[in-house]
This record gives structure tokens, sequence and C-alpha cells, in this order.
């Protein structure tokens, strides 16, 4: 059981350290899209990932098989539901609306996991979750009901995104955790490069800045975060995931202040606040702890007798 939670432990930190990651992103990527578009940047974005994964693990590459390979691109196809349409919404409504409506995912996992597959989450977890999403309505709604099509857009791509955390988490412990991410990556790579296509986007780039952010954007925000995603899902559930996952604005808005000098509303902070307190209040398993110290309280009486 120790081994277990310390498994756990560790995978949810892996996640962690990849939504740093993700939350660094906000301000590097900020006026990317006014140089190519979104779709183009997921093109060299995804593809750049793929080819560096696919030359990094060329030998596991050859044991791909069609179950993973079927596995990954059904997986790979919400993934690319969830960016493609969060872009596109991204030119339809406001961007703190976008950040609101995605963070849903931390509610839409637990409901869609004990609809679909029957896993009902543990009552700490549902805390931790209620807590999470006051946070996020703290710190990124602006207090605008209206409902635009944009809105709608982030929340079809907020439902295509918590589908993808179900099914990572429900594939991946029977495929190689690296492989099942090199395929998703590619499928993503493959359909936004048809998109680009259709949209007449393909351009020779020449700003070395752009570059700069695919290579980053590549290797550390795609091929590392999903290779570590997919083998942290082995140890940890979809809801926890969700509910790490959240604090993506938190780290967006820190670093939005530490490299472009973005102040924080001091509502924000209280947002950010209950979103760290709902993540380490879905770590927290009061039953696993009271059956643990139990465990050490009769090893010590036993080893007292003796």
């Amino acid at each position: 059981m120790e081994q277990l939670l310390s498994r756990r432990l560790k995978a949810d930190l892996a996640l962690l350290f990849v939504v740093v990651i993700w939350g660094s992103t906000f301000a590097i990527m900020k006026g990317v899209f006014e140089v190519i578009t979104p779709f183009y940047f997921l093109t060299l974005r995804f593809t750049f990932a793929t080819l560096v994964l696919s030359f990094v693990f060329l030998n596991r590459t050859k044991k791909l098989n069609l179950d993973t390979l079927k596995k990954g691109v059904w997986t790979g196809i919400f993934l690319f539901g969830g960016y493609a349409l969060q872009v596109t919404a991204l030119k339809l409504t406001e961007a703190s609306k976008v950040g609101f409506i995605t963070g849903l995912a931390v509610v839409l996992v637990p409901i869609l996991s004990a609809l679909v597959f029957k896993k009902i989450p543990e009552l700490m977890t549902v805390f931790g979750v209620g807590l999470a999403t006051i946070g996020l309505v703290l710190m990124t709604f602006n207090g605008e009901i209206l409902f635009k099509l944009g809105d709608l857009l982030v929340l079809i791509s907020t439902i295509s995104l918590a589908i993808h955390i179900l099914l990572v988490d429900k594939y991946v412990k029977d495929q190689d955790p690296i492989l099942f991410a090199i395929i998703q990556i590619g499928t993503v790579a493959l359909l936004s490069s048809i998109v680009s296509a259709f949209e007449g986007s393909y351009v020779l780039v020449s700003d070395m800045s752009i570059w700069i952010s695919v290579i980053f954007m590549g290797v550390f925000a795609t091929a590392l975060a999903f290779i570590i995603q997919n083998k942290a899902q082995q140890f940890t559930t979809p809801t926890r995931t969700a509910i790490i996952f959240i604090m993506e604005p938190v780290f967006g808005a820190l670093f939005a202040y530490l490299y472009l000098g973005e102040v924080i509303s001091v509502r924000g902070y209280w947002g950010g606040l209950l979103i760290v307190l709902g993540m380490l209040f879905s770590e927290l398993n009061f039953a696993n702890l009271k059956r643990s110290l139990a465990n050490k309280i009769n090893k010590k009486e036993i080893n007292e007798l003796n």
C-alpha cells in the first residue's frame, strides 16, 4: 500500500512538472499567432515532437503493433479535437473565458468517469474538485454570462480533452506508454497539417523567435510532456490528473507576471490559492492514512510484546 501511494505521489509530481512547462508557454507564445496561423503552429510543433521522439526511441518504434496504433490514433483524435477547437475559439471569445471553460475539465472528468467507466471518485477528491472549480472561477471568469459561439467551441474542446484523459487512463496500462504517446502526437501533427493545407496557411518561416518557440514547445511542452503524462497516468487516476492540470492557469499567471509584467488581481490570488488547496485535498485519502497508521501502531505493539 505504501509503495502504491509513493508511486501515485511521484506520478502526481511528474504531472505537476508538466503543468509548470505548459504554464510557461502562455508567456512564450505571446505574439506567435500574429506571424503564423494556430493550425500551422500546431503542425510545426507536433511534427517536430513526433520526429524527435521517433529518433530518440527508434528501436522502440520497430515494435509498434496494430493495437497500439489503433488506440493511439483514436486517443490522438480527441487530443487534436481539444487543441483545434481551443485555438479556433480564441478568435471568437475572450481569453479569460477560454481559460475558465477549459478548466471545467476538472469537473467533466469525474462525471464522465462515473458515467462511462463506473469509477466513483473518492470523497476528498470530490471536495478537491469543488475547491479547484471555485478557484478557477475567481481566477479567470470575468463575470460575463453571455454565451457566444466561441464559448460553445471551447466547451466541446474541453469535453474532448476530458475524454482524452480518460482514454489515456483506459489504454495506457496495457500499452507501451512511449509508443502510445508518439502515435497520439503524430495523429495531432497529421490532422493539423491537413487543416493547414485546406486553409492555405503554409508559409516559409524565417523568424528565429518562431522556431525557438516551435523547438521549445515541440521538445518540452509536447514530446516530454506527453511522455510523462502517459507514464504517470499508469499510477494515478484521471480525476486527479484533471485537478493537477487545472494548475496550468496558476503557473500561466505566474510566468506572465515574471516575464511580461502582467499584474494578477487580488481575486486571482485567492483563486490560485483555492486551486492549490483543491489539489492538496485531492491528494489526501483518509481511509488509507487511517489504515496505514493502524498498521504502524499494530507493528509497534507486536515489537513491544516481543
